[in-house]
């Protein structure tokens, strides 16, 4: 082996240290900087879960002693509602009316935690080319593997605890699935946009996407198990607007932006 020549190594189909992927291009002349202003208007709202509330089922994690150790208790997040119907981890995005603007990502990188052998956070927002930086938190391996419709697909094994690698989208796709075949329950979606305007739901069921010009948009919500909701908001320059979105199952389309 020449010197300073690094072979990735193959077990069981995982490249458990493989060639970093090379950096995602600059954005393009004209681009938007990440956080310049254009517009003062926002708008705001909450997801919503009527009815008989799933029961979340804690996972098992038995199979392995780290996991066990570290993760044990913990229950699935697939679905999770709080008080008052509020329904967590979805991702929320304008889908359009933002017209020929384009965006440059954050220089500041998303970071994905395998933490517990749970992904933190579980859904999460991302621009394409923005840099996503996968941590291994625990003293055992895991791998990060991207099932993607839209991008390039990878699969990195992880075996150390403190090991970062950096990978990114290239272009925009909604949702992409991220899972470690070692262990099966460890489940992350990722929203890849093409601006910066979006959200994810936290306990309180509730989304603000700030700072758009005026216009007519399309806002779209994606939940997990429940599927995607759409709705049409037109806003004025400085004006806040809320709307919501129901994913009771069988619920129409989501209720119209208030006056």
């Amino acid at each position: 082996m020449r010197a300073g020549l690094f072979l990735p190594t193959l077990v069981g189909g995982l490249f458990l240290a493989g060639c970093a992927q090379e950096g995602p291009p600059p954005p393009p002349a004209g681009a938007i900087p990440p956080g310049q202003s254009i517009g003062s208007a926002v708008i705001t709202g909450h997801a919503i879960f009527k009815g008989a509330i799933p029961q979340r089922e804690e996972i098992d994690m038995s199979s392995d002693a780290v996991c066990r150790a570290r993760g044990g208790g913990v229950a699935r997040e697939d679905v999770i509602v709080g008080a008052g119907g509020s329904l967590q981890n979805v991702f929320v995005h304008v889908v359009s009316g933002l017209g020929g603007r384009v965006f440059a990502p954050p220089p500041e990188p998303v970071v994905l935690d395998q933490r517990g052998c749970s992904y933190h956070p579980h859904v999460f927002g991302i621009q394409a080319n923005q840099v996503l930086e996968i941590v291994n938190s625990d003293p055992t391996l895991h791998n990060i593997h991207s099932v993607p419709r839209d991008n390039k697909p990878f699969n990195v094994g992880m075996p150390a605890e403190g090991m970062r690698i950096r990978r990114f989208f290239a272009v925009p796709e909604a949702m992409v699935k991220l899972k470690c075949d070692l262990h099966n329950w460890m489940i992350a979606w990722s929203g890849v946009t093409d601006n910066p305007f979006f959200d994810v739901t936290g306990e309180p069921g509730t989304f603000a996407i700030k700072g758009l010009p005026a216009g007519v948009y399309v806002v779209e919500a994606w939940q997990e198990v429940f599927g995607i909701r759409r709705t049409a908001v037109t806003i004025g320059e400085a004006e806040k607007r809320e709307i919501a979105f129901d994913f009771t199952p069988g619920s129409e389309s989501p209720s119209s932006p208030s006056p």
